[in-house]
């Protein structure tokens, strides 16, 4: 009956040796058998590491006639496969009470072991690389710190792909997955044996370099950062990233969770200057970080309430600064504490933080309930490139001009050529759309971008800016006229309008009429304004050409 257990189970004497054994114990012993191994002890059938602790264990039952349940051992099989036990040993005792042997059963645990192993070692590694984790790299900073001597440091490294989302976007998910995986290799490959290298999570890396390391942390973010610059061949695809590393030091008794703050506070500053590049971690940057922070909240509140953000309009006249042909759309904070903020400064925390769809669409639908209930012929509003790249941007764009109820081409949205950088094909699709709705589209400071003339084709649009800084240097600057008039010539070969921006002499405003230019905005013209203003300058009410208030 007992051949027929799958468990292995046998009967020992007070020497040890088998008396009793099933099919499962002979079987992986190697004989075929029971009675082949009747008679013989442990280390007659198993490597003496092994059989020595079969043996302690059995003697300790033998002696103290206490069972020992559910331990776990291991057996090393004729073929070497390892199994692993969960083995029980009781005492066996005649009628008198002597204790004359023993009897065990043993499961075979070794698909739940594995299991159990799988996910230690998961609980500590990142799965697509195989690198520690960051649960795996806090543990082993906690332990470094936790042995300095008061003067000792360590170096920690925050690696951050620059464009990596990009790749996940242009390239799809496999693509960007494998990468992370070669951005592992060279980052292993970029250091020694000393130093530890772990995936924090997405595309970020850290790394340990101990007090005793031969090599410099500047060294080693020089040289991570000249390994990931190198182009990567992914999947059949060339890819071109760049890394950015911040740096900083452990010191005895920090906290390891302290430490990476640090280190991503460095990372953050080092993209701050322009990617590609490392940065050494000091104090004043986690104050500038902090009250960015409090920025962010107090914008996220300004979203919410709707009662310290509004717009003012700056007009655009035509040619001869006679007439106001449309306006455009300009975003203000009055911040409760800190005044009146630079346009500069929030926008470009809306953009970091994921509130500049919210903010955008806010400023949209403001401008178009003015244009609604005015005779103002539009109105422009800017937008960002990364409100371009939602997909869902010109059928929200759409549904606030419904709203507004009023007529697709009394709104020109202004882009700058940023737009065209990551996905050009991507952008133009979408101002096609926009265009074939009716809605004008404008390139905002145009010529100081990425962009060549020679591509003026692909964009797809009505109008062409021209930048102020050009402006600002006409009658001074040849090169200045020269870009100028190439711009207006281009554009009126193509059938596209100019504007020109920043216009406060009444030499620039004379010159930009002879060559040509479509319409004007600037000082000189009119300052931006409160809609009232601008309602009363449409309609005669208020003949003044400046606004009261400044830009």
């Amino acid at each position: 009956m007992i051949d027929q257990v799958p468990d292995y189970l046998f009967v020992k004497d007070t020497e040890c040796r088998f008396v009793v054994a099933n099919k499962s114990v002979a079987a992986d012993l190697g004989r075929g058998d029971p009675n082949d191994i009747l008679g013989k002890t442990d280390l007659d059938l198993h490597p003496s590491d092994l059989a020595k602790g079969f043996y302690d264990n059995e003697q300790r039952v033998l002696h103290t006639g206490e069972p020992m349940l559910d331990i776990e051992e291991f057996v090393v099989l004729q073929s070497g496969q390892k199994r692993w036990l969960s083995t029980s040993k009781l005492p066996l005792r005649n009628a008198q009470g002597q204790i004359i042997g023993l009897v065990g059963i043993a499961r075979d645990i070794t698909d739940r072991k594995r299991s159990e192993d799988e996910v230690r070692y998961l609980a500590f590694h990142d799965t697509l690389t195989g690198l520690p984790n960051r649960r795996s790299f806090e543990g082993a900073l906690s332990t470094m710190i936790a042995g300095f001597s008061p003067d000792e440091t360590a170096s920690v490294l925050y690696v951050d792909l620059d464009r990596f989302k990009y790749v996940n976007d242009t390239l799809g998910h496999s693509v960007g997955d494998a990468l992370i995986r070669e951005v592992a290799k060279r980052l292993e490959a970029a250091l020694s044996d000393e130093n530890l290298v772990a995936r924090i999570g997405g595309d970020e890396f850290a790394v340990l370099i101990g007090p005793d390391s031969s090599v410099s942390a500047e060294n080693v973010a020089t040289n991570i950062i000249a390994q990931l610059g190198r182009s990567f061949s992914v999947l059949g695809n060339v890819v071109q990233v760049a890394g950015s590393v911040g740096v900083t030091r452990a010191r005895q008794g920090m906290p390891p969770d302290s430490v990476l703050r640090e280190a991503d506070i460095a990372l953050y500053e080092a993209k701050a200057r322009g990617r590609g590049c490392w940065v050494a971690f000091a104090a004043p940057m986690a104050t500038a970080l902090e009250e960015k922070a409090a920025l962010e909240r107090d914008l996220r509140l300004a979203l919410l309430t709707g009662d310290q953000l509004f717009l003012e309009y700056q007009p655009v006249f035509d040619a001869d600064a006679k007439a106001i042909v449309g306006a455009e759309a300009l975003v203000r904070w009055h911040h409760p504490s800190r005044g009146r903020l630079p346009p500069g400064v929030f926008i470009e925390l809306a953009e970091e933080r994921g509130l500049i769809t919210q903010l955008g669409d806010w400023a949209l639908e403001q401008a178009c309930e003015v244009v609604s209930g005015s005779a103002l012929p539009w109105v422009a509003v800017n937008v960002s490139p990364i409100q371009m790249r939602n997909p869902d941007f010109a059928s929200r764009l759409l549904f606030i001009l419904a709203t507004a109820n009023i007529e697709p081409s009394r709104l020109q949205i202004e882009i700058t050529e940023g737009v065209f950088l990551d996905d050009r094909d991507k952008a133009v699709g979408v101002l096609r759309t926009l265009r074939e709705a009716g809605i004008k589209v404008a390139i905002d400071d145009f010529g100081t971008g990425y962009s060549s003339l020679a591509y003026l084709d692909h964009y797809n649009v009505d109008k062409l800016k021209i930048d102020q800084s050009f402006v600002a240097k006409l009658g001074t600057s040849k090169s200045a006229d020269a870009i100028v008039r190439c711009i207006v010539a281009l554009a009126r070969a193509t059938g596209i309008r100019v504007t020109a921006e920043g216009v406060e002499t009444e030499e620039q405003r004379a010159h930009l009429a002879a060559i040509g230019c479509h319409e004007l905005q600037g000082f000189l013209l009119a300052r931006s304004m409160d809609p009232s203003k601008l309602l009363g300058l449409l309609t005669g009410r208020d003949p003044a050409r400046s606004a009261v208030t400044s830009p």
